[in-house]
């Protein structure tokens, strides 16, 4: 059983059942992809810092790239790119992430500020320089989301939405599972439920350092510039942007606050954005916002900011996949992949994910320095 039907768990679902495995999903709201997935930013990427999350990404990118052509589905991919507007104390350490990424077969360039500015105007000063990732870009997370649920419904998976899980226990032969007066049983379960998974495990007893942040998008009124902006993310602030069409979605992710369901997007975290981002992107003073557009959500965090994925230590046939810190639509191909093989053959075996085991966080792993 998946818990969750987001992204994560429609492609951990359809990966299950490609491995001749009956698989039953459970969900909350009324479709797929109305939490986390739907209020993302849609970016994708491999500029990352460690080994771990590169190779995540460089397996789902590919998988992005050829989906169409391979399945059939639109999921609306654009390589529209990713810039990342890097400051003089970032600049070395910035290299040896690019370094990285080229190794391991990322296509990354290196722009000085003039370079860079053929993308999107910004100020340049306390710049050293930029990269741009080719393959980075976006998705359309509905679009992707529900092509593995349509896939996976043609392989037999079974989709129970406006079914929240109520209790779980474990039985000798697996798990059973509550929504109100219904039981199920199943020999798994796979937590993919974002912001929710740490409530998720609480309800088997059992203890996940995943926690709900929200995030607020924000939309700008129709802008002049027919270029199309990557998203550009200046590193000094955090403050990141990217074309909508003919508008423009910007944001700045509050990566301090506590755990927390709070709703709402409040007007006075946009005037802070708005006055972090217009030292570095001047045009923003005359920038129209469209406030009815502009939306909230949330990612399911974790201490490090990257995923947890693995068999849960306490548990038997209990996997997690959550906690991706806003990373969850980008990595959700090559995590999918690695539920199946855990479940299916023990270990994963494609993708490494053994970075991200639950116990790391006292183990002094590498932490991934590109957060946003």
């Amino acid at each position: 059983m998946v818990i969750g039907a987001g992204i994560v768990g429609a492609s951990s679902a359809w990966h299950l059942a490609s491995r001749g495995l009956s698989v039953m999903v459970v969900e909350k709201e009324v479709a797929p992809a109305m939490g986390s997935t739907g209020k993302s930013a849609a970016g994708v990427r491999v500029q990352f810092t460690t080994e771990a999350n590169v190779r995540l990404s460089m397996h789902s990118l590919a998988v992005y790239r050829e989906f169409e052509q391979k399945h059939g589905h639109r999921i609306g991919y654009q390589d529209i790119g990713y810039l990342l507007l890097v400051p003089h104390e970032r600049w070395d350490r910035h290299l040896e992430s690019v370094a990285l990424q080229r190794s391991l077969g990322a296509p990354v360039d290196v722009l000085d500020t003039e370079e860079a500015q053929r993308y999107v105007d910004f100020n340049a000063e306390g710049l050293a320089g930029a990269t741009f990732g080719p393959w980075d870009g976006v998705i359309d997370p509905h679009l992707a989301t529900h092509a593995w649920v349509a896939m996976g419904k043609q392989l037999g998976v079974a989709y129970r939405f406006a079914t929240p899980v109520t209790r779980i226990a474990p039985r000798a032969s697996g798990w059973e599972v509550r929504s109100g007066d219904e039981v199920f049983h199943c020999a798994h379960v796979v937590n993919a439920a974002g912001a929710w998974s740490g409530g998720v495990a609480s309800l088997a007893g059992l203890e996940l350092q995943v926690g709900p942040k929200r995030i607020q998008i924000f939309l700008s009124a129709p802008i002049d510039d027919t270029r199309t902006y990557p998203l550009t993310i200046d590193l000094a602030t955090g403050v990141y942007l990217r074309s909508e069409g003919e508008r423009v979605l910007f944001g700045l992710d509050d990566l301090e606050q506590e755990y927390g369901f709070t709703e709402g997007v409040e007007e006075q975290w946009l005037e802070h954005v708005l006055l972090t981002g217009v030292d570095r992107f001047p045009w923003w003073e005359d920038l129209g916002i469209d406030r009815k557009g502009s939306w909230w959500g949330y990612y399911g965090v974790s201490p490090d900011n990257s995923p947890i994925i693995g068999f849960n230590p306490r548990a038997q046939a209990w996997i997690d996949a959550c906690g991706f810190s806003g990373h969850g639509i980008m990595h959700a191909p090559a995590t999918g992949l690695a539920v199946s093989e855990l479940v299916a053959d023990g270990e994963a075996r494609t993708v490494d994910v053994s970075a991200f085991r639950h116990g790391r966080f006292s183990e002094g792993v590498a932490v991934e320095a590109n957060i946003f």
